[in-house]
């Protein structure tokens, strides 16, 4: 007698899709998942990681979207978002380009002394992936907040934050109002 294995769905999370297809296509997907023995999903999955291992992700260096993934994918999406800005961002949403962008003009979310400039490549060394990522829900409310604001508003740690972040407020408050020099 065949007992159902249970399986933990935590473990092993999937999300649905829904596409539009013509019928025809519909057609080759059912041939394909009967002459392959799986099911439609794995047909579809088996032709995005063909696909995958195809398109070049990075012309200059000959990566392969393939190659990539395990650099671009994480659960947390601050992370991800990080990882897709400084690998592609030419491949980043409105949404995600304007919290980039954020990122980009917020001093606190870079090593001290390094600010990004338009013109040159950014250094990824020098992003506080760590604060982007405690701070997250922060920044993206304060995205949202200044959504329709023309130009980008520089997000800003309160001293509070700065605290627990470990950062100095560099404000020169605790230095004498006069050198001696």
């Amino acid at each position: 007698m065949a007992t159902k294995k249970a399986t933990n769905k935590s473990s092993n999370p999937t999300i649905s899709v829904s596409l539009r297809i013509d019928p025809k296509t519909k057609y080759l997907i059912d041939l394909l998942a009967r002459d392959q023995k799986r099911t439609i999903t794995g047909v579809i999955e088996w032709a995005i990681e063909r696909a995958a291992a195809q398109v070049q992700f990075d012309q200059n260096s000959g990566t392969y979207y393939n190659d990539m993934i395990d650099e671009l994918w994480s659960t947390d999406e601050a992370t991800r978002l990080t990882a897709l800005a400084l690998h592609k961002p030419s491949l980043l949403d409105y949404d995600q380009m304007r919290i980039w962008e954020t990122v980009k003009a917020s001093p606190d979310l870079w090593r001290s002394g390094y600010m990004p400039s338009p013109n040159l490549p950014i250094h990824a060394h020098a992003l506080e992936v760590g604060i982007i990522r405690r701070y997250w829900d922060s920044i993206v409310e304060h995205v949202d907040q200044f959504r329709h604001s023309p130009a980008v508003k520089p997000f800003v740690l309160t001293s509070e934050q700065k605290k627990e972040a470990g950062i100095s407020d560099s404000n020169f408050d605790d230095f004498p109002d006069e050198l001696p020099f």
